[in-house]
């Protein structure tokens, strides 16, 4: 059912997939002539994290994924605009591109996680814990 309502969103969602967070960030450094060596510095993080991110590993074989306050180091370390601030924020949480279509439409939290579950993208909640 959830699927039905969104079907068209989805369609337009999954036609603008969005690139990792890594190839964001190495794009946006690339167009301001910065390096990792700069992101570290400009953005006050670990030459770890700065390394995890331009791999696009977190060093157990899966891909990077960033929490949010190190996506606002990125995003104000690099004096992003607006919208690379959201190219960069929807890069490492995709899930975040359904969230006005979930609204919009009145979705239950069940339906959203539908949704979500059918795209391959981390589901809401914290049911799982329990």
């Amino acid at each position: 059912m959830a699927n039905q309502l969104l079907s068209k969103q989805s369609e337009n969602i999954n036609e603008n997939k969005y690139d990792s967070f890594s190839d964001v960030v190495k794009r946006h450094l690339e167009a301001k002539g910065k390096s990792q060596k700069d992101l570290t510095k400009l953005c006050a993080l670990s030459k770890t994290t700065a390394s995890r991110i331009i791999r696009n590993s977190n060093d157990k074989g899966s891909t990077y994924k960033p929490d949010y306050l190190v996506v606002m180091a990125v995003i104000v370390g690099l004096k992003s605009t607006r919208e690379e601030s959201k190219e960069l924020f929807f890069a490492a949480f995709p899930e975040m591109a359904y969230l006005e279509n979930f609204l919009d439409k009145k979705l239950t939290i069940y339906e959203a996680n539908e949704v979500l579950d059918d795209n391959g993208l981390s589901l809401l909640g914290n049911f799982r814990e329990e």
